[in-house]
Order: structure tokens, then sequence, then C-alpha cells
């Protein structure tokens, strides 16, 4: 018996990496099922460094745990006397912005046309993307979208609980406070109050003053504040009986009443989940940092997006994403996962192993089958330009300079994968198998 269940949890594990991961020769697993993200800014027109704030947004990436659903529009026009408000009332004005936005530019439609590729000549979809993102074989769907009966639905239904109803917008709010601004105001009290003392006190005092305002002076950087606010885009029997049924038809195709019918569609719509506040700082110093104003303001938004995502998973369990094992050491002790800091890992996190099951209808559940936790100085700093800012602090360093490394090691930032201790299922853990953290702390 108990090697029967071996061969079987071996077999469903190595099901799960074959159809939730490609691997390539080198044995690195680059595609798997993830949920799609849209993230847009609320743009703040006339405050201080808004533009740059918008350009440094635009080239944030979408996590790479996610599939990029981006549309041609990234951002909304906040209200002009929102800024005037702070805290309920502000809250209260980004989400009916947002509210407007989502209904005034048909984003539930735009969704829903981006996951079919909507042929912008025809009006006419195909399956090529859901095929893609979700690796389901092109000829069953064929037969199903023919079909067109219950059970085609169910075929294409697979598709819609695992890819499309996992479909999320992300509207950032981000402001910032300038902390070289910052500096050179308190570089500027410090000098003053140097001045004062040294007429009083002798010159010894002012020029430890001044020292200090020197000091002062030479740092840099700055601390982005940001608001995300969680839409899902709904996707339940219905919507995806309507769309079938009712707009449904093949690209290369003409029908002008179902082309119209999408078009003027109400169905699709998004549905409020959560918000989360969180901040992102950027301390540099002047004497070793070579990277401009543009890209500190790139790494700030970049983390900043990064980290209000995990606040957002921490509360919400649908925006949690499941990340495959990489690789299982030999003995079963350690585990290998391409996560780490940027998705908010500690040393006190945890982790549930999924292992899929296929039930009489072929479709694929999950069951906890194990833990997993990090180990301690072997979680990956994966945040964005972490690599790069540690390598440029252990030249610093080397150069003799002073320098605050903060949380940035080199060691963490030119690791790989985090590695996990294996807590619980090891023999029913293998690469493929998916985890889920179940404990923030």
């Amino acid at each position: 018996m108990v090697g029967r269940r071996f061969l079987m949890a071996s077999a469903l594990c190595l099901l799960s990496a074959a159809l939730f991961a490609q691997t390539a020769d080198n044995g690195e697993l680059l595609k798997y099922k993830r949920s799609s993200l849209y993230s847009i800014l609320i743009h703040h027109e006339g405050v201080p460094y808004a533009d740059q704030i918008q350009t440094a947004f635009l080239n944030v990436p979408i996590p790479d745990k996610f599939n990029d659903h981006n549309l041609l529009s990234r951002e909304l026009v906040s209200s002009t006397s929102k800024m005037r408000h702070h805290g309920k009332k502000k809250d209260e004005g980004n989400k009916e912005d947002i509210d407007n936005f989502i209904q005034g530019c048909g984003i539930g439609n735009q969704l829903v046309a981006k996951w079919f590729n909507r042929d912008a000549a025809t009006g006419g979809f195909d399956m090529s993307l859901v095929q893609e993102r979700g690796f389901y074989d092109a000829s069953k769907v064929d037969i199903a979208l023919a079909e067109m009966s219950d059970k085609g639905l169910a075929v294409l239904g697979d598709a819609g609980e695992g890819l499309i109803g996992n479909t999320f917008l992300l509207a950032n709010d981000i402001t910032y406070v300038d902390k070289g601004e910052v500096s050179k105001g308190v570089a500027t009290g410090i000098s003053v109050l140097a001045g004062i003392a040294g007429a009083f006190l002798g010159s010894d005092v002012a020029k430890a003053g001044n020292a200090l305002a020197t000091a002062a002076n030479e740092i840099d950087g700055f601390t982005v504040n940001i608001t995300s606010y969680l839409y899902r885009l709904v996707w339940d029997d219905a919507t995806m009986g309507t769309f079938y049924k009712e707009y449904w038809y093949p690209a290369a195709l003409e029908n002008p009443e179902r082309r119209a019918a999408f078009d003027t569609s109400s169905v699709f719509r998004l549905e409020y989940v959560g918000s989360s506040s969180t901040s992102a700082a950027i301390v540099e110093s002047k004497h070793y940092s070579k990277i401009s104003k543009a890209e500190q303001m790139l790494k700030a938004c970049a983390r900043a997006v990064d980290k209000s995502i995990v606040e957002l998973q921490r509360t919400y369990d649908e925006f949690k994403v499941n990340v495959p094992i990489y690789s299982v050491a030999a003995d079963k002790k350690t585990a290998e996962v391409k996560i780490g800091l940027k998705e908010g890992i500690t040393e006190k996190s945890e982790f549930e192993v999924l292992a899929p099951v296929e039930d009489k209808d072929g479709k694929i559940h999950y069951n906890s089958v194990g833990r997993l936790k990090p180990v301690k100085d072997q979680i990956w700093d994966n945040r964005f330009g972490a690599l790069e800012e540690a390598q440029m602090i252990e030249a610093a360093k080397a150069a003799g300079e002073q320098v605050k490394a903060g949380d940035i090691s080199l060691k963490a930032a030119s690791l790989t994968s985090t590695t996990f201790k294996v807590l619980s299922g090891g023999n029913q853990i293998y690469p493929g198998c998916l985890i889920r953290e179940v404990k923030f702390k």
C-alpha cells in the first residue's frame, strides 16, 4: 500500500510538472499556470514629481509570477480635488475614480477581448492565448468549441476557472517624499544652529555643526508611498455561457450582430477585492551611488508595487500565487523554489505543498501533501535592482567608504532561488508540485 501511494504521488506531481510547467534543456522551469495582472497608475496631475512617477511606473515590469495582461490604457487621471483629502475621503475618491475608469473604458470587455485575442478587423475571437497560458491541447479545445454543448462548455470551463477567472486589475496610487530635499532642509537647519552656537560657544561647536550639515547633504533618495486597489474579473458559469453562446465567433469570419452585441455588452464586470498601503525607501550615499534619480525612482516604484502585492496576498487568498518547486534534494530534506524577498518571504514564512488530483471529469484539483519553511540565510533577494545595488555597495566598501547597506546583501542577491526545509511530506514532494504560503508574519 505504501509503495502504491508513493507511485501515485510521484505520477501526480510529474503530471503537474507536465501540465503546469515546461522544462528547458538545462532543467529550469520556464512556464506554469499563473494569474493574470493588469496594473494601472492613478496619476495626480500638477502634484510634484507626478510626471516622474508616471514615467517610472510605465517602466515597472509586471511581476514574473503573473501573466502580463496589461491593456493600452495604463493610467487614470485622479480627480483634481481629491489630493486635498486624506484617509477615508481620499480612499473613497480613489474608488470612485477607479469605478468610473472601469465603466467608462469598458475594461471588463477589454480584458475578455485580450484573453480571446479579438481580431480588430472582424471582431471575432480565437483560443490561442488561452491554450498558450493554460497548456491546453488545441484539438480538444477546438472540439469543445465545435460542440458548444454542456460537455463542451465544461471543457472550456476548466480554462475559465484556472485562468480567466484569475484576472486582476491593480490600481496604484503612488506618491513620495524626496529625501534629498529633506536632507537639504536638515542640513540648512544644522548650519544655522551651528552658526548661532558658534557665536556663543566657540568655533569647535560650529565646526561640528557644519560637519553634520555636510553629512546630511550626502544622503539622497526618497520614500515611495503606495496604496493599491485590487479588482477581479468576474468569470462565472453564467458569464462564460453568455460569452460562448451569444458573442463568440471565429476571428476569420464576419458576424456583425454578435460583434455589436459584444461591443455594447455590460455582462463583463470587475468586483472589488480590497486594498493595501505600504512604502519603499531608497536611501543612497552620494559618495558611492552612481544611480540616476530616474533609476532610483524606477527601483522604488517597482519595490513598492511588489510590497503592495505581498500585502494584498496576506489578506486575500484568491490573490495568492502558486509557484512550482524547482528542484528537490536527493535526501528529500530541502527544496529549491524561485521566489524570495520580492514575494515577502521571511524566515517565519511557511508553505504548503500542493499535489494534483484528477477527478472523474478530467479536471485537476490540488491536495495538500506537505509543508516547507525557508532556510535561514538562504532566502533569495530577487527584488528589483538588488544585485546591482549589492555589487555597488561592495565596491564602495572595497574602496574604503563607510556604507550602510541596510537589508541589502550580496550573498542573498547572488542566489537564484530560495532553499526550503521540508517539514513534512518529503516522499510526496517533487519538482513541479506547487507551493502556496499559508502563514504570514
